[in-house]
């Protein structure tokens, strides 16, 4: 049936004239009014009608679908990182940020950090039981548990998990804090640690991921690093690994992840996380630049170009419990155990200048073992803080060490005053820093020859054996300043974590005694009079604590960092985070 414009201009004219006389319409009155209508008009009013009817039902088929406004599913994101995937483990993940970062989303801890830094349960049922002599630990997990293939997750792979990090052949830099340490399960839920001596920042250590023990029980130590389950693990977590691309190489290119259907707080609300590997700093501003990723991470540096605000981005800032220094090897190096060239190269190290040079300002000091706001963080040593070069020639000067003429370089008897200074060389920042103080130490006559490491040969040639004059290097802290794992002289050599060798009985006591009680007072007192110890004695350079940055689309919701032990607990809640329509 056809209708020319003129009729249906004419119908509607019509119309608006009948509806103003609707409200004085009575049923007959209506019945009479259809019966003015020609069968064109009613077949009109018809066609109008149905058009209304189902242009209604589009529209409100389009309403109901549109995403709520809070928490859905659907969309996806790309992260950025410098490095390659070498071990997603949480057994050998803690010297590869690239590892770590993957680990914590693919597997669920024990407990885990909330935004204020309070351990909170995991996969754990509640907060452990603490025994009255501070000794014993009784965990409970929660009920059905599963791994990402269905497989439950029971006491049996804690167990397997502390045990191979306490086995010294699988070479877990986690091993320290587990080596004195019993674990046994008492029903399929509940677990039972020993300690052999009291340790108050102890439960600390429960914030790890728990590996399961069917997948890796039949691999033998030597095989476990060499293992495909490190590319393609199965864990816990919100998230579980789809999809590996290589270059034709063999690099690993990305990393695709989907929800794990089996995660114990259900689906995460993203339907896919990629993350993407780049070789440096300035291919990966690039790509975020161009838009090839949407989320990105890094410490500040020197390429202000990733610190630009934008109104697409939101960018998140938080201060780890971290410091970088230089620690010097007492126990191996013939020069850098006189206690003047310490002093000398304390004097002449100008802080600043990193933090400017390498950090973009987007950093701040580190003069001692604990940080500020950290329990027991003595402000006077920060205080005494100087820079002098003059000062550091004069105390050279009187431990006999003079200029040579020709190389200004200083010598006594026949000895240069010069060492080696290890640095890992898969970071530009700890190499530039590195150059910096090479070139801050020559200004009173030191040379340090730099040897930059990159990735296994830095631990397993320098670090593990102590092979090193000096390490630049970075400590993480954790939630508790408890320094003994970095400078009590039981942790020496390997597999303990004080770098320096540093020994001193006083220093020892004080450590012991801090760890083994509850009382703050106490514990500060402690602190304090360490920090003084290792102020005078110098074993180490302390320089920066480091700001890490994260930008991420302002679309992307659910994101809350306000506190963080390491970086990757960015991704503590990722299960929380959705795209915003």
């Amino acid at each position: 049936m056809k209708f020319s414009w003129a009729q249906i201009k004419n119908f509607f004219a019509a119309l608006k004239s009948g509806a103003k006389q609707l409200p004085r319409l009575k049923r007959r009155d209506i019945m009479r009014t259809l019966d003015l209508f020609t069968r064109k008009e009613i077949y009109t009013l018809l066609a109008v009608a149905g058009l209304a009817a189902v242009s209604g039902v589009f529209l409100f088929s389009s309403l109901a679908h549109q995403p709520a406004a809070g928490p859905h599913s659907g969309g996806e994101i790309t992260e950025g990182l410098v490095g390659q995937p070498q071990f997603i483990n949480p057994v050998l993940a803690l010297t590869n940020s690239v590892d770590t970062d993957l680990s914590r989303v693919v597997y669920a801890q024990l407990l885990k950090y909330d935004e204020n830094q309070n351990l909170t349960p995991d996969l754990a049922a509640a907060m452990p039981q603490v025994s009255a002599d501070n000794k014993v630990y009784t965990l409970q997990l929660k009920p059905n548990l599963q791994w990402q293939d269905g497989k439950p997750l029971t006491a049996d792979d804690v167990v397997y998990t502390i045990e191979t990090i306490q086995n010294a052949d699988y070479q877990s830099p986690l091993r320290p804090n587990w080596t004195r340490v019993k674990v046994e399960k008492i029903d399929d839920l509940t677990l039972r640690f020993t300690l052999r001596e009291v340790s108050i920042s102890f439960i600390n250590n429960f914030a790890i991921g728990i590996m399961p023990k069917h997948i890796w029980d039949s691999l033998s130590a030597a095989d476990f690093r060499a293992s495909d389950n490190n590319l393609n693990p199965v864990g816990s977590g919100p998230f579980e690994i789809s999809e590996i691309k290589k270059t034709s190489a063999g690099a690993v290119k990305s990393i695709s992840l989907k929800p794990n259907p089996y995660y114990y707080q259900g689906r995460a609300y993203l339907d896919e996380v990629t993350f993407s590997f780049f070789t440096g700093y300035d291919e990966l501003i690039n790509a975020y630049q161009s838009r090839d990723i949407s989320t990105l991470g890094f410490v500040a540096f020197d390429n202000k170009a990733s610190l630009a605000p934008s109104d697409k981005y939101s960018q998140y800032q938080v201060t780890l419990p971290q410091y970088q220094a230089v620690f010097f090897n007492l126990q191996k190096s013939s020069v850098l155990d006189e206690k003047a060239v310490r002093q000398a190269l304390w004097l002449t190290t100008n802080r600043d200048d990193i933090i400017n040079q390498v950090y973009a300002g987007a950093a701040a000091p580190a003069y001692g073992p604990i940080l500020p706001e950290a329990l027991g963080y003595n402000s006077a040593v920060a205080a005494s803080a100087h820079l002098s070069v003059p000062e550091a020639e004069d105390i050279l000067d009187k431990a006999g060490w003079v200029t040579d003429p020709l190389s200004n370089i200083r010598t006594r008897a026949g000895k240069t005053l010069e060492f080696d200074l290890v640095v890992n060389g898969s970071s530009p920042l700890n190499v530039t820093a590195a150059q910096i103080l090479q070139s801050q130490w020559l200004k009173a006559g030191i040379r340090a020859n730099l040897v930059i490491a990159t990735g296994p040969d830095l631990e397993q040639k320098y670090i593990r054996p102590r092979a090193f004059d000096a390490l630049l290097f970075s400590e993480n802290t954790g939630a508790d300043p408890d320094p003994f794992p970095f400078w009590h002289s039981t942790q020496i050599h390997d597999p303990g974590l004080n770098l320096s060798g540093f020994s001193d009985p006083e220093a020892d006591q004080l450590l012991t005694e801090a760890r083994q009680t509850a009382d703050e007072s106490l514990r500060t007192k402690d602190y304090l009079r360490f920090q003084e110890i290792i102020n005078d004695d110098l074993p180490a350079i302390f320089l920066v604590r480091s700001l890490y940055i994260y930008d991420v689309p302002k679309k992307l919701q659910g994101v809350d960092l306000h506190n963080m032990i390491q970086a990757s607990e960015r991704f503590a809640d990722i299960n929380k985070w959705y795209i915003a329509e």
